[in-house]
């Protein structure tokens, strides 16, 4: 035979010839796409045993991921949070918090290549409720607090462990189909997983608390609270002199009960004016202790009960209403969605006002929600002009006259939140309660109407804890005769962070010759001190009558 007949041997003959163990991983019950990689793997020449340390490591590398993945998690309880704990790869590292619905809160805590995400899933009902009734156990609560964080994190580094290394080795084995090379996989699963725990740990940067990064909702934060530090100082001082503030109720209560200038008789009708609560569940404790020393009758609140309008806020924080026993009406504010005027309605003694009129305590009431819904700074709507504010005062000031006409008579009080919206209101009746701006104003808007503004009944939620001089609660008790006629308030104040005092001034209305207004002051350490107003200086406030005809009081 010629030369031509000798067979031509294939181009790979001279290859490294293939072992039974590599070939097991080629076979056709293998993952279509591991063949493949597995493949290109086996073609990069070199020591077989670089190969295969090669070829573990990618698979330790997959493994571990996907293990994290579905099983780096934990469900734990810190304080009152349901919350799920996860150990995410990421090539930036950081931690995240998530807030449903509200977003999200991202600090810079360390760096790659493990992520700490943490969820909250919903809050503990019957803990959360003894921390607002009891602010006293704040203190204990954030001990306890401390270890239950502690415990969760272990428990997670322990889970996200085992995830990946289970990850790993499974892969590994599915893979190789050998056991050493199993073993090998899961080797450096270990040897990654202590790498990416090192790594965090060096890199572990405690100053980016006071940097967080906000997202959704929670982008407001930054221009409401301040920096994040300063707030957490702020609240630690706050928190543990809260006792004695209110604890000083009683001694300002009795000092009140000897002032001369006004006696309410058993007949008066005492309501406590609150607004901007702005979700502080201390406000519920002042709420309470200020109402049952002073026997309110009932509670008007003129709106923003809470900040972002959230049905998730709103359940928590309206169903402490109830626990005050006495009628509760409300109106929203622009923070107040309708998920929270739903929310305020499930409570017995609840009474939501939205544009109608209703007998309340003796009282005709009407009240409308703002107009607004502007939780949402980028919206714009926060922005808005007082013909936007005036509008909610606009459809009120029609129910009141409608009613008025048809029952012959005038409303006793109007709520509104804007004090904008009061304005279309003033010739309609002899009260108007608005809120809005935090700050306590008092004027008569013509010789028939006289307008109360509140200041925050919740030191101005988070934001009332910026700066060196935190805001205070404050709150006004109103009384009124039998016929509805306004005869006096007290404007009650309770000091914020590092003052711990509680001062009343008291004011008569419409009365020829008062005796001047006084102011009663308790202090942390128990003194009681009543001053009178300088001769004179009584402001002079119109006395309304039921009719909606007030009577002017000259100046003595």
């Amino acid at each position: 035979m010629g030369s031509d007949s000798i067979p031509t041997p294939p181009d790979d003959a001279d290859a490294t010839p293939v072992t039974s163990d590599e070939k097991a991983v080629t076979e056709p019950d293998a993952p279509a796409h591991g063949r493949h990689r597995l493949a290109r793997l086996r073609s990069v020449r070199g020591p077989k045993w670089l190969r295969t340390g090669v070829l573990a490591f990618l698979i330790a590398l997959v493994g571990t991921t996907l293990g994290l993945q579905l099983g780096g998690r934990a469900e734990v309880e810190i304080g009152p949070f349901q919350m799920q704990l996860a150990a995410q790869p990421s090539l930036s590292g950081g931690s995240q918090l998530r807030i449903p619905p509200l977003g999200a809160i991202s600090i810079q805590s360390h760096s790659g290549p493990i992520r700490l995400v943490a969820r909250v899933d919903g809050l503990n009902e019957s803990e959360t409720r003894q921390l607002i009734a009891d602010p006293a156990r704040i203190e204990e609560a954030t001990d306890l607090t401390t270890g239950d964080v502690r415990s969760a994190l272990e428990t997670l580094a322990l889970r996200a462990i085992g995830a990946g290394l289970l990850g790993a080795v499974l892969l590994g084995a599915i893979a190789f189909r050998d056991v050493r090379r199993t073993a090998i996989t899961g080797g450096m699963a270990v040897v990654l997983l202590a790498g990416s725990s090192g790594i965090a740990a060096a890199t572990l940067n405690p100053n980016s608390l006071s940097q967080p990064r906000y997202e959704g909702l929670l982008t407001n934060i930054p221009a409401l609270i301040g920096d994040a530090r300063s707030i957490y100082d702020n609240y630690g001082q706050y928190r543990g002199q809260l006792v004695s503030i209110l604890t000083n109720m009683s001694k300002v209560y009795e000092a009140v009960s000897t002032l001369p200038n006004y006696q309410p008789d058993p007949n008066t009708i005492r309501v406590m004016h609150v607004s901007d609560l702005h979700n502080n569940p201390t406000a519920w404790q002042v709420i309470g202790t200020i109402g049952n020393q002073f026997q309110v009758n009932a509670v008007f609140d003129t709106g923003d009960l809470t900040d972002w309008g959230s049905a998730t806020e709103a359940n928590l924080y309206a169903s402490n209403i109830a626990a005050l026993k006495v009628p509760y009406v409300f109106i929203r504010g622009n923070h107040d969605s309708t998920d929270v005027a739903r929310a305020v309605a499930t409570n017995p003694n609840a009474v939501v006002l939205d544009d109608t009129v209703r007998q309340v305590a003796g009282l005709t009431v009407a009240g409308a929600g703002s107009s607004r819904f502007t939780p949402d700074k980028t919206t714009g709507d926060d922005n808005a002009g007082k013909d936007v504010e005036a509008q909610s005062g606009d459809a009120l000031a029609d129910t009141v006259q409608r009613y008025n006409r048809e029952n012959e008579k005038s409303v006793d009080v109007m709520m509104v939140h804007e004090p904008a919206a009061a304005e279309p209101l003033k010739d309609r009746g002899p009260l108007i309660l608005a809120g809005h701006t935090h700050e306590r104003k008092v004027e008569a808007l013509d010789k028939d109407t006289l307008l109360m503004i509140e200041g925050s009944t919740g030191a101005a939620g988070l934001r009332g804890l910026q700066g060196d001089t935190p805001k205070s609660f404050e709150m006004t008790v109103l009384y009124f005769a039998q016929d509805g006629a306004l005869k006096a308030y007290d404007e009650i104040t309770v000091s914020g962070s590092g003052q711990s005092q509680v001062e009343l001034r008291r004011v008569i209305v419409g009365q020829r010759n008062a005796v001047p207004a006084a102011t009663v002051t308790a202090t942390p350490s128990g003194t009681v001190t009543v001053t009178p107003s300088a001769p004179n200086t009584q402001p002079v406030i119109p006395s309304p009558t039921p009719s909606g005809s007030p009577t002017v009081t000259p100046t003595p």
